[in-house]
């Protein structure tokens, strides 16, 4: 994640750790670990959030076609 926050300043990455927030997980069908759910003026625009795990260039092409 360090590397990722570095290259995309324009984003605001907040870690939750799933197994002290598993009711808040729970309710943003948060199923793998990471995961990316995007918001923008308070409301959700886009995620990348399924039970597999996730690449560095899984995650960059995400972060890269978000609007």
């Amino acid at each position: 994640m360090p590397q990722l926050e570095e290259e995309y300043k324009d984003y605001t990455f907040i870690q939750v750790d799933r197994d002290e927030n598993i009711d808040l997980c729970q309710s943003l069908g948060i199923m793998g670990i990471p995961s990316f759910v995007v918001y923008r003026d308070g409301k959700e625009i886009d995620r990348f959030v399924n039970k597999d795990r996730k690449t560095k260039e899984q995650v960059e092409s995400f972060l890269n076609r978000i609007d």
